[in-house]
């Protein structure tokens, strides 16, 4: 009997292997699980700096552009294309930026574009952004000039911010309207 007594006690005493297995195998499951919210938490932590980055730097240029457009008002007559002599392509400034820590898209030498709208008869599908076009830029009572340079009021302008990050594209637009008097 005293025998029998032992052998119930070493059978009840300490864990089996299957019971060591399971509890390894949960405690693994667990550790992966952690580790992966972890990798994504910073994936996202990343994602999310890099989209303030373009925010931030988008908003700067919009700035910029509006403080330009106050400068020329002064003068209603050159005005827009004084605009267009400063931020459009191949202006004193530029259609296109570069904006610290984000990578342009391949094909790309810069991460930031500048748009300027002077065709009235440009819909909101073909500029990709809600402008509420076509609109009349030049204040003659229609929205049909291909061309306003000369003689707007308006101008329509579009801030494109486009990069990547690891194979995945990124973009940020910001349309807006500056005016010239």
């Amino acid at each position: 009997m005293h025998w029998g007594r032992e052998m119930k006690k070493r059978q009840q005493d300490g864990f089996t292997v299957i019971e060591m297995a399971l509890a390894t195998v949960t405690l693994l499951v667990g550790i992966m699980s952690i580790s992966a919210a972890t990798l994504r938490m910073f994936q996202l932590g990343r994602q999310n700096h890099e989209k303030v980055r373009a925010h931030n730097a988008v908003h700067a240029v919009a700035e910029r552009i509006n403080s330009a457009s106050a400068i020329a008002s002064q003068n209603p007559d050159t005005w827009a294309q004084t605009i267009i002599d400063t931020y459009g392509v191949g202006g004193s400034v530029g259609a296109a930026f570069q904006v610290p820590g984000l990578t342009p898209q391949i094909g790309e030498t810069r991460v930031g574009k500048i748009e300027i709208i002077t065709n009235e008869t440009k819909t909101d599908a073909e500029l990709g952004a809600a402008m509420s076009m076509p609109r009349d830029l030049n204040g003659d009572g229609d929205a049909l000039d291909t061309n306003v340079t000369g003689d707007a009021r308006v101008l329509g302008i579009i801030i494109t911010v486009k990069w990547r990050d690891k194979g995945v594209k990124s973009q940020y637009k910001h349309p807006l309207f500056i005016m010239g008097h």
